[in-house]
């Protein structure tokens, strides 16, 4: 399968594991974790655009706030 992509990500691999990694050290009873700021902005832009992605395509049901 050839062609244009889809969805772009902003998110590298090394940001994305270093995340796990992190996620990973914290213990289970904690309710904060601290990541670098960048690695957070780009998961948040890469879930925009993923939403608009299946928006556009019809394919997404977002839960309504409580």
């Amino acid at each position: 399968m050839s062609g244009r992509p889809l969805l772009h990500l902003y998110t590298t691999m090394p940001e994305f594991e270093g995340l796990h990694a992190r996620h990973d050290r914290t213990r289970s009873t904690s309710k904060t974790v601290t990541v670098e700021r960048q690695a957070l902005i780009h998961i948040l832009m890469d879930h925009a655009r993923m939403l608009e992605a299946l928006r556009n395509a019809g394919r997404v049901d977002v839960a309504e706030p409580h």
